[in-house]
């Protein structure tokens, strides 16, 4: 019996809210992990250097509120990337993945159905962390900050679920898949320039960058934690960017995943 892609979708959020629900564990996680990286980088930066520099340099008026910031959208980049190559990897160490790739569902439609509850509610799992900092910082206007953030982060996700897919392809087909998806995050993070300017980077990495759909997030979320407002031509520059890499990254997944499913089905899984 076909199963559409609404019903995939269906399942895979009960199965998503019900694992938050009895981990919960895995729930304060969520909900610590942006005040604990935002406590690093700021004991790096008194260790190492002055936060007021740092705020100059980067452009924002409260240093500590805008690490927060940075610190919600590093977070729900690397959940994006777990969740969705982390799908392929799970089930192969399971050995349930020749099962999910003989199941009526094409995997490509697997795998784009897998990241779409973790697009919506990491960000705002994460988003909800911040918002008493954001009160206390920036009062009822840091609310409609947290707020914009969170939009601006859901429009990075239709890239990067697209890119996800693409990487849980590449799972399929390499050895030591553990040692690349552990790597893809952390190089993710240090293209997009969530915790300092794009500009330091070697130039290599800096055209690598354009390429990231979180580095148009963060530009985007920096001028908003700036100005308190969004610059017109930046938050248009950013969603223009936005829309044409989810474009590319999901238009390119579906033909890649299908074909790597054809080929992985005919030369086994293991």
């Amino acid at each position: 019996m076909p199963v559409s892609f609404l019903q995939l979708v269906r399942a895979e959020f009960y199965a998503y809210t019900r694992w938050l629900k009895n981990s919960r564990a895995m729930l304060a996680t969520f909900l610590l992990w942006p005040y604990l990286m935002m406590l690093v980088m700021l004991g790096l930066g008194y260790l190492f250097g002055d936060p007021r520099i740092y705020a100059l340099r980067m452009g924002v008026k409260n240093p500590v509120f805008f690490l927060l910031s940075a610190s919600v959208i590093a977070m729900s980049t690397v959940a994006i990337i777990d969740d969705v190559a982390g799908y392929t990897l799970y089930n192969r160490w399971n050995g349930t993945l020749t099962y999910i790739a003989l199941a009526p569902a094409r995997l490509p439609k697997q795998l784009l159905a897998a990241g779409i509850p973790a697009a919506i509610l990491s960000p705002a799992v994460m988003a909800a962390a911040a918002m008493p900092a954001a009160i206390v910082f920036e009062g009822l206007r840091g609310l409609g900050i947290v707020a914009a953030i969170y939009f601006l982060m859901l429009a990075g996700m239709i890239p990067l679920v697209g890119f996800s897919v693409l990487v849980a392809s590449l799972l399929l087909i390499v050895k030591e898949e553990s040692n690349v998806i552990s790597s893809i995050s952390p190089f993710l993070l240090l293209v997009s320039g969530v915790f300092y300017p794009v500009a330091v980077l070697p130039e290599l990495l800096q055209e690598v960058s354009r390429v990231v759909p979180v580095r148009y997030v963060v530009e985007a979320a920096r001028s908003l934690a700036a100005l308190g407002t969004f610059e017109g031509r930046a938050l248009m520059a950013a969603l223009y960017m936005l829309a044409v890499l989810g474009v590319v990254y999901n238009a390119a997944s579906a033909p890649i995943v299908a074909r790597v499913e054809a080929w992985v089905k005919k030369s086994g899984f293991d």
